[in-house]
């Protein structure tokens, strides 16, 4: 199921492609479920099933698919310093178009782009950002036990909103 899933997804894009990272990734991980699975692990494995059946789902991680094997680089940033400051800048309640929201962009460090890089910048990070892709990923890391992380999704929409309000 998993694998048509991954299949599906993936079929006809160039998995060597600038960009394509989440087809190598999906393409990669183990899609079964343990031998002798926890409660968590059989439970991560049924809400699986269900999102990858998902027509909307499949459809997203499809544009994702085509949108990273195309080539098209967005401008450079790092996403460490998203994670971080835009993380604070929602826990701490900070609107996107607040007049601080210029100073955490400088901390990320993309103030200065123009107004066309900014905009070029927030697509990318639209088409990327989904909180269902994300339980994808974390729903596979309870199947492989790895260790639970913080959500990004927040942060990275933050982001992209700060840079469409400036």
């Amino acid at each position: 199921m998993i694998d048509d899933f991954v299949a599906d997804a993936f079929a006809g894009t160039d998995p060597d492609a600038p960009g394509a990272g989440i087809a190598t990734a999906m393409r990669s991980m183990p899609t079964e479920l343990p031998e002798d699975p926890t409660t968590e692990q059989v439970e991560a494995w049924v809400e699986l099933a269900e999102l990858v059946s998902d027509p909307a789902f499949r459809a997203r991680v499809r544009q994702m698919a085509v949108a990273g094997a195309s080539g098209q680089q967005p401008p450079a940033f790092d996403a460490a310093p998203v994670q971080e400051h835009a993380s604070t800048a929602v826990a701490t309640g900070i609107d996107p178009a607040a007049p601080e929201a210029a100073d955490i962009l400088a901390r990320i460090g993309v103030r200065d782009l123009d107004e066309g890089a900014r905009r070029e910048l927030a697509d990318t990070i639209d088409t990327f950002t989904d909180r269902r892709v994300e339980r994808y990923w974390t729903l596979l890391g309870t199947l492989n036990g790895w260790p639970a992380h913080p959500s990004s999704v927040p942060a990275f929409a933050w982001f992209a909103a700060a840079l469409r309000a400036r």
